[in-house]
């Protein structure tokens, strides 16, 4: 698996894990799985802007998201594993952006 890992905030004991553990969000799921290939789709169009695809890990658990500055609803573009937004699951942005850590940076670009 292939990433750049970026963040401070990260212990050297939770990297690890998360280069061990099985997780849905690696750079081959942005090619295979069909709702990330999707979304990651809406963002690469033309005049989209920036786009920055991260795992994050959020009490205990890990979240794809797709990270762009001129969209509103930032909820609706932070995904757990089984395609559900943060807004379904009920977890608040600001919550998970002051408690979650980056793991991971998939993919950026500009469209």
């Amino acid at each position: 698996i292939e990433f750049l890992l970026i963040g401070a905030s990260c212990t050297e004991a939770e990297i690890k894990e998360y280069e061990a553990a099985e997780t849905c969000f690696t750079k081959e799921a942005l090619e295979t799985v069909p709702w990330i290939k999707d979304e990651l789709a809406w963002f690469q169009q033309p005049k989209m802007g920036s786009l920055r695809v991260a795992v994050y890990c959020y009490k205990s658990g890990y979240y794809l998201a797709f990270e762009n500055s001129f969209l509103n609803g930032p909820t609706s573009h932070f995904f757990n594993c089984e395609g559900r937004n943060l807004g379904d699951l009920q977890i608040h942005y600001n919550d998970f952006y002051g408690n979650g850590d980056l793991m991971a940076v998939l993919l950026t670009g500009r469209y």
